[in-house]
């Protein structure tokens, strides 16, 4: 004789297997609490940093492997991104200068940074160098859409 045949034993069979059921999705929510494990990746900035050093680390890994520095072409190359970073910045923060006059003072400030980078390089890395920033201004110019040096449009009126 089957059990299930029964109407006791099938209604506690089934309120057993509905109870089971109910609880799963609670049990699982508990264990999606907690927050994930934290991962370090170098797809973005760190925590609480722009990723602005990470940046200039970047360009000078490209530049020696691209143009073969030496080490004391390094640490030249690195302190002059440096002080064009804490320009940048200083820039940035000044609100004494109108928004307007600020983007052709950071285009300055970038401009000389390249020139005391180039003064860095020897005659045969120079040729390459050049054409690198070419390359770049192209990328910007074709992704700007026109004349690199125009300025953004304005934000839409609200």
């Amino acid at each position: 004789m089957n059990l299930f045949h029964k109407p006791m034993m099938r209604a506690a069979v089934l309120a057993l297997c509905t109870a089971t059921l109910s609880t799963a999705p609670m049990m699982m929510a508990q264990d999606n609490t907690a927050p994930p494990p934290q991962q370090q990746d170098n797809m973005g900035p760190p925590p609480g940093g722009h990723g602005r050093g990470m940046r200039g680390e970047r360009q000078v890994e490209m530049l020696t492997k691209r143009l073969n520095l030496t080490p004391d072409q390094v640490t030249q190359v690195k302190a002059i991104d440096a002080d064009q970073m804490t320009q940048m910045k200083a820039l940035h923060d000044d609100t004494s200068t109108p928004q307007a006059d600020k983007r052709s003072k950071m285009m300055a400030i970038r401009q000389a940074s390249q020139d005391k980078i180039r003064n860095v390089l020897t005659d045969e890395q120079k040729p390459k160098y050049d054409a690198m920033l070419a390359k770049m201004q192209s990328r910007r110019h074709n992704h700007d859409g026109g004349d690199a040096g125009a300025p953004p449009p304005p934000p839409p009126p609200q």
